[in-house]
């Protein structure tokens, strides 16, 4: 088989998909109709996402300023303010001109329509990569002795899983337990859920994904996954040049192992894709806000320090205008683009400062419609999308300190659910349901309101459901109201993976 170099893309999209795997857990479950359903705490089937957090991080500041700078290919209209202007919260500054706005939002949309003819295009193609029938590769097994072929069926893993033989290494960072991955095989719930714990000391793992699914083929990629000790991991992706790159016949005909790699890869374009759309949705969203908030207030008291020409403002990267405000106790922060439908002006947050054991209350008054300053937020988190500055007023009866670092939790509601696995929600006609342990020990269905997907296998639950309530696996065979229930532990639904 010819191997050509791999391209940046097919490293990019690699890497995507990995992320997507790492954390979008899949949970496959057997069951025969019986009148008694084994039921599992809510608690054990959700999870919390530091990108779709409602959980972030401010400063605490008595300094205020607010800082518009312009991007993108928005214009300047009308402006209400001169250089060394007194403002209030509330004056008008300035406004944006509608018509580039609009030809800006035209493009955005574009760029989201271009993302779900390629999403659809992608699958239909992977559906008939799925329906394809290998051929026989008359070569596969002319390389290697009878010995080695049998070493290798014990050594080769078919699942990401509890299960798994590592060939190699002792779990520590010069020695990690090494793992030879059959192709197409998905990091499973069970691995993942056993493997973040805390634990007394790292714990290394490799994940090898080689041509043939033979410890002696090309290494196509491999992970290295650190298990750290309070429970969260971190990863890297490495690949090399043979990787990825398939040659078929010239009848379009594939090899076992070669369909192997290209469904592989096409599920890779497509999870590339999804992500694109969905950047592009949330650009799309942020020109809409920009057109409905298209008139700029101040959002401090304070005085115009800086009042720029705008296509110099813009050419050069500076802010356009800025005002420096009065003494105060605010706190500022900043939010993902990703997540602004989660803030708005007015909203009650809780502000948590571990320094001065403070856990107190704070009114948001300002949030930007527009990106803060890169460098600004340069901690914020992920590097590829915008963050917008927002600030929070908090009483000066609070033992807060200048320059502390708080955390600024936008849910009031602790108790609240977030993100459960998608496998235990119904769908049907009329809404989403679950089949929830009642009062008297058996099944009820009960209908729960749903928000966002997270990472495709995660919904959001916004009421219906508490952390304490126990759930039946709703896609059981026979499954109806009045079944008796059984509790089942977190270790019955994943495994003994420790």
């Amino acid at each position: 088989m010819r191997k050509s170099k791999k391209s940046t893309a097919a490293i990019i999209a690699a890497a995507v998909v990995i992320i997507v795997a790492l954390i979008a857990f899949l949970i496959f479950i057997k069951t025969k109709p019986s009148s008694t359903q084994n039921v599992y705490q809510v608690s054990d089937l959700t999870m919390s996402s530091s990108q779709d957090s409602n959980v972030t991080k401010g400063t605490v500041t008595n300094n205020m300023s607010q800082t518009v700078k312009l991007e993108g290919e928005e214009k300047v209209g009308q402006v209400y303010v001169a250089l060394g202007d007194r403002v209030s919260i509330g004056d008008k500054l300035f406004t944006y001109d509608l018509k580039s706005l609009e030809l800006e939002l035209k493009n955005k949309q574009l760029a989201v329509e271009k993302a779900n003819v390629n999403i659809y295009g992608a699958q239909k193609e992977l559906e008939k990569l799925k329906k394809t029938e290998p051929i026989e590769d008359p070569d596969e097994d002319d390389e290697y002795t009878e010995s080695e072929t049998s070493d290798n069926q014990s050594i080769l893993n078919t699942k990401v899983d509890g299960t798994m033989k590592a060939y190699q290494g002792n779990g520590t960072k010069k020695h990690p337990y090494t793992y030879l991955v059959a192709s197409g095989a998905t990091i499973t719930a069970n691995y993942m859920k056993a493997r973040c714990i805390e634990r007394p000391e790292k714990r290394y793992e490799v994940l090898e994904y080689r041509e043939d699914n033979k410890k002696a083929g090309v290494l196509i990629y491999k992970i290295l996954l650190v298990f750290k000790m309070d429970g969260t991991f971190d990863f890297s992706l490495s690949q090399t040049e043979d990787g990825f790159n398939i040659d078929v016949g010239e009848d379009g005909s594939y090899t076992k192992s070669q369909l192997g790699y290209a469904i592989n890869q096409k599920q890779i374009e497509i999870s590339n894709f999804e992500l694109d759309k969905q950047y592009a949705q949330a650009e799309y969203n942020g020109v809409q806000n920009k057109i409905k908030n298209s008139t700029v207030y101040a959002s401090v008291d304070g005085v115009v320090k800086t009042l720029e020409d705008s296509k110099q403002a813009k050419t050069t990267g500076e802010p356009f205008i800025q005002i420096i405000g009065k003494s105060g106790y605010y706190v500022q922060g900043y939010i993902s683009e990703l997540q602004l439908a989660q803030v708005q002006e007015g909203a009650i947050v809780t502000i948590k400062s571990i320094a001065e054991n403070v856990n107190c209350k704070g009114k948001i008054i300002g949030l930007s419609p527009y990106p803060g300053d890169v460098d600004d937020v340069s901690n914020a988190g992920n590097d590829n999308v915008s963050y917008y500055p927002f600030i929070v007023s908090v009483s000066a009866a609070q033992n807060l300190k200048i320059g502390d670092e708080v955390e600024i939790n936008f849910n009031e509601k602790a108790e609240e659910i977030h993100y459960i696995l998608k496998s235990f929600v119904l769908r049907e006609t009329g809404g989403y349901y679950v089949y929830m342990e009642g009062t008297n020990g058996a099944l009820v269905k009960q209908r729960v309101e749903t928000g966002m997907t997270l990472y495709g296998e995660y919904i959001e639950i916004t009421s219906g459901i508490e952390e304490n309530d126990w759930l039946a696996f709703p896609y059981t065979k026979g499954i109806q109201e009045g079944d008796k229930t059984k509790h089942s532990t977190q270790q019955e639904l994943f495994g003994d993976m420790y």
